[in-house]
């Protein structure tokens, strides 16, 4: 059931623009090894974006609507995007991905992925790292996916912050880390 706030159909005959393709093809080799794996979003900055936000893996409401996307309707993404809104960031600059890049949550249950799943995907996630040609840092969000840094291979400045989902971010300490952490990033970013 994909929703009609994020104009899915829309979004899906974007898919071949040139700053998403590359990653739309390691995304069809995954998907050619049995793995559900959903869409970038190709309103971010695909391989053109400067900053990578990494969080754990796709939640049901990306299984639903097919696409990793601060659009979508849950509390990550809208908390992402409000961070990243009040940060300054244009949806060009950026890109949010998962350190597990396929579903292990269906769209009616949220599932957390496994360490060994984490360590699994490292190879995948380094791939998709590599294609991103103006990456200048990486942001890891929340405890997952800062596990996942020692198997990544990542060239450029990482920042660790908390996960954007409800649990983390009505907690004050954390949301004002995760907020912080994005203002201190645009900074890096701009110089």
């Amino acid at each position: 059931m994909r929703g009609p706030h994020m104009q899915t159909d829309i979004l899906e005959r974007r898919l071949s623009e040139p700053h998403v393709e590359p990653l739309m093809a390691l995304i069809a080799l995954w998907r050619a090894r049995g793995l559900d794996v959903p869409n970038v979003d190709p309103n971010d900055g695909g391989v053109f974006a400067k900053v990578l936000f990494l969080l754990e893996s796709p939640g049901p409401q990306v299984v639903r609507s097919g696409f990793i996307s601060r659009e979508n309707r849950d509390d990550s993404a809208r908390n992402m995007s409000k961070a990243l809104n009040e940060a300054g960031f244009t949806r060009a600059e950026t890109l949010l991905w998962n350190v597990v890049p396929y579903c292990v949550s269906s769209s009616d249950r949220n599932r957390n992925a496994s360490l060994a799943q984490i360590r699994m995907a490292a190879p995948d996630t380094n791939a998709f790292i590599d294609l991103l040609a103006e990456l200048r840092a990486v942001v890891l969000c929340g405890r997952r996916a800062q596990y996942a840094e020692s198997y990544l291979s990542i060239r450029v400045r990482t920042f660790r912050t908390y996960h954007p989902g409800a649990r983390a971010y009505r907690r004050q300490e954390y949301r004002k880390h995760l907020h912080d952490t994005l203002a201190a990033v645009r900074a890096y970013i701009s110089n």
